[in-house]
């Protein structure tokens, strides 16, 4: 019995293929109903697509907080909510969306159900705390897990996070996202860093930041990838300025480890297709910022690379 056991192991890691994966920042398909990846749809190619939607897929409540030009009113809280047809623009380019962040629950939990039946009907799972999605690709299991983390939260004492994560590795590969960190800010805090070590430490090949609307850089941890925050991707409404993004390709090998590390630093869209940036003041930004975690980034065309 032992003996079959250990080739039917053997057997399974021959199967398995390397999985390409790709992720970007924050999509809030509000507002007008234009396609706002167009532009950067070539980008999103690979087996394990990912983003987190900020906002309700549903025909339950309607927007709030936002003037006639979708800018935020003062003092007025913003609430999100997209028709549910909105799915069909990310069928075929989003594989897995989190569902982990301060806008998910716009229209309450039933908003947030809403949402994610939306998004089956068309083929992409989620994720939310309580609710892990798992995907299988290229003869592997891929386990996304996420959370969202307000600016005051207790990021050391995330033990439950990390048990989840061990749990995880041992039925498949884990990539965790995290919705956290400060509005506008370029670099992580100490107590990011501590949690996304702990993380891979853990078992997790990948940490997927957003939150801040700001690109942060990127840390190589043992065999596993850390973008603490991938900044925008496209919004339906003017609730942000912020087009410095990226997305981020790598591929996981056969031996679970993250490699072929590469960033498409892009402009996010804000109520215009999100298209690939030209500015070279990006592309020196995300290589000194990730330069500082240790990491060292090379442009070769349009893409930032890291051996």
């Amino acid at each position: 019995m032992r003996a079959l056991g250990l080739l039917l192991f053997a057997s399974g890691i021959a199967q398995a293929r390397p999985i390409v994966v790709v992720a970007a920042g924050d999509l809030q398909p509000g507002g007008a109903e234009r396609d706002r990846l167009v532009e950067v749809a070539p980008l999103f190619v690979g087996e394990l697509r990912f983003v987190n939607l900020e906002g309700p897929l549903t025909s339950r409540g309607h927007e709030d907080g936002l003037d006639a030009e979708g800018r935020p009113v003062p003092g007025a809280k913003v609430r999100f909510s997209a028709p549910p047809e909105r799915a069909t623009q990310l069928a075929g380019r989003i594989d897995v969306v989190s569902l982990a962040n301060n806008h998910a629950l716009d229209q309450g939990v039933i908003g947030r159900d809403d949402t994610a039946r939306a998004l089956a009907k068309v083929g992409i799972a989620a994720a939310w705390p309580g609710h892990d999605a798992t995907l299988e690709r290229n003869g592997r299991r891929l386990i996304v897990i996420a959370r969202d983390f307000p600016p005051a939260a207790n990021l050391d004492g995330q033990q439950e996070l990390i048990e989840a994560v061990r749990r995880a590795r041992q039925r498949g590969l884990v990539l965790v996202s995290l919705h956290w960190g400060h509005t506008g800010s370029l670099l992580p805090t100490a107590a990011e860093r501590r949690l996304a070590a702990r993380l891979v430490d853990a078992g997790a090949v990948a940490v997927l930041g957003h939150g801040p609307h700001a690109p942060q850089g990127i840390e190589r941890r043992s065999g596993a990838i850390i973008a603490y925050s991938l900044g925008n991707l496209a919004f339906g409404c003017r609730c942000t300025d912020a087009t410095d993004a990226y997305v981020l390709r790598f591929t996981i090998d056969d031996l679970g480890r993250a490699t072929s590390v590469r960033l498409r630093p892009i402009e996010a869209g804000i109520e215009q297709p999100a298209h690939l940036s030209r500015d070279p003041g990006l592309y020196q930004l995300l290589t000194n910022l990730s330069r500082d975690l240790g990491t060292t980034l090379r442009r070769e065309g349009d893409e930032l690379v890291s051996d």
